[in-house]
């Protein structure tokens, strides 16, 4: 079969016409597409490459503040008996307040209550207790240096019965307790 000059001109572009438009949609398209996904990656890299070197230009400075806030931490850790401690932050009061001769007549720790994004908790402990003045202010002056932070408030005094050297106080104590899961 013979195919005259012009028919295969045009079977020619047919083809040519059909080979490009199977490369341009099944080559070409998918291609260009992956390479755009690709210098989107590569540009996304790019930003992290040059974060990664700002903060590798002050790794000396934030080894510097991480080691301060660590110190801090251990300070605080010391301060702050964790949830763990409680009880041996309690047999210690108990043990300071018989040391000084006090008479508690009720000693009740009370829930924690932790403010929203604090790192502690305040456990308060109602305390009543009878004493002579001087181990009182002896006892009080112990809390102060405790080695454990502890807050007094609403102390209130009064006489007992007829026998004038003894005391009877009411207060309010309240310790800070270190909070594990929000470190």
């Amino acid at each position: 079969m013979k195919i005259n000059k012009r028919m295969q001109i045009i079977l020619w572009i047919v083809f040519l016409v059909l080979f490009v438009y199977l490369n341009y949609s099944y080559i070409y398209l998918p291609r260009n597409e992956k390479i755009q996904q690709l210098d989107q990656q590569i540009s996304t890299l790019q930003e992290k490459i040059a974060e990664g070197r700002r903060i590798a230009a002050r790794l000396d400075e934030l080894k510097k503040e991480y080691q301060e806030l660590t110190a801090r931490l251990q300070f605080v850790e010391v301060l702050l008996p964790t949830e763990k401690e409680i009880p041996e932050f309690l047999v210690l009061l108990e043990d300071t307040m018989e040391e000084f001769n006090i008479n508690f007549n009720n000693f009740s720790p009370q829930n924690l209550a932790q403010d929203k994004d604090a790192i502690y908790a305040r456990l308060p402990i109602k305390m009543t207790y009878t004493a002579d003045y001087f181990e009182i202010i002896k006892f009080l002056d112990r809390l102060e240096n405790f080695p454990r932070i502890v807050d007094i408030q609403d102390l209130r005094i009064n006489p007992t019965g007829e026998n004038a050297e003894n005391i009877n106080v009411t207060m309010t104590m309240f310790t800070y307790v270190l909070m594990k899961g929000t470190q």
